[in-house]
């Protein structure tokens, strides 16, 4: 699992984008580095994995992975500390931490704004759901799957769509951020009306997963064959339109995500694809789906209103 969005700005705003080491200047875009700041890193004190640095220990992934095994370092310092560990264990590295964060809160408490970094990590909180909850790391596979010839969903996918609709309807958005809440509404109402949509005609079969149900079939012989095939497709028609508008609303979420909150999010995974088939001569269709901008002024009304 990887670090959450939340746990990143805690991270950040507490060391007040600095090395906790030397205490260089550090910024999170690749693309920003300039002879006044360099790329941070965010290092494990507990080694993410058993085999890395520091690595053999009792925490699950998720304690690796959390702020409080975190340690904001330039490139060099965190070279040369993985590179020695009886020099730089657990405890020093956690004392170092612990000293820095206390010198930036004394040091350079009137540079670092409080309002800021609180709004900042309520917002990377709401991030989290969304990746969490909305399955982003899984999109690639789920794409396929509720695209396909005959579609399905994972259950979980499912009950988790629908607690994210219900808590982002719910949520108190910090001010400063309207198109990430427009954003981030428009994925939660088009995700759930999408798995609303296919749990029409969809039957949960095993392993946690529902599958579509081919209603037209049930009958042998229907004599309703042919009417009942049109609704058929007219439905399926209907449920990839809405994973269609997912994807966009996927690609618009990230996009403002990577603008206004962490430029690094998703960036190696790269944009939320449709993946579709296969078809009969086992192609497979692949593509980028994006909202325009005149699209986007309707959002969120146009899509909890259709």
């Amino acid at each position: 699992m990887a670090i959450n969005q939340k746990d990143i700005k805690l991270l950040w705003g507490r060391s007040g984008n600095r090395c906790s080491q030397c205490k260089v200047g550090l910024t999170q875009d690749k693309s920003s580095v300039s002879a006044s700041f360099t790329l941070g890193e965010q290092a494990h004190i507990v080694g993410e994995k058993e085999n890395a640095a520091r690595g053999r220990s009792s925490l699950t992934t998720d304690e690796r992975n959390s702020y409080h095994n975190l340690i904001l370092l330039c490139p060099n310092c965190h070279t040369v500390i993985d590179e020695n560990e009886i020099d730089w264990s657990v405890e020093r590295l956690h004392k170092i931490k612990s000293e820095h964060e206390l010198w930036v809160s004394e040091t350079l408490s009137e540079t670092v704004d409080h309002v800021k970094l609180a709004k900042d990590t309520a917002v990377a909180a709401i991030v989290d759901a969304a990746v969490n909850l909305c399955g982003l790391d899984d999109w690639d596979r789920f794409s396929r799957a509720a695209l396909s010839v005959s579609p399905s969903w994972s259950g979980k996918l499912i009950e988790d769509v629908a607690i994210f609709r219900k808590r982002m309807i719910g949520a108190i958005w910090p001010t400063g951020f309207e198109e990430f809440r427009r954003a981030t509404l428009t994925l939660a109402i088009y995700f759930h009306r999408a798995s609303e949509k296919f749990l029409e005609h969809a039957e949960s079969v095993s392993q946690g997963r529902w599958r579509v149900v081919k209603f037209y079939k049930i009958r042998d012989p229907n004599p309703n064959y042919h009417a009942d095939l049109e609704r058929y497709e007219i439905w399926l028609e209907e449920c990839y339109e809405l994973v269609y508008l997912t994807a966009k609303a996927a690609n618009w979420f990230s996009d403002v995500v990577r603008r206004d909150i962490n430029p690094l999010f998703f960036l190696e995974k790269g944009r939320f694809l449709v993946e579709e088939g296969p078809f009969e001569d086992f192609s497979i269709r692949t593509g980028v789906l994006s909202f325009t901008d005149i699209e986007k002024e309707g959002l969120p009304k146009k899509a909890l209103s259709s």
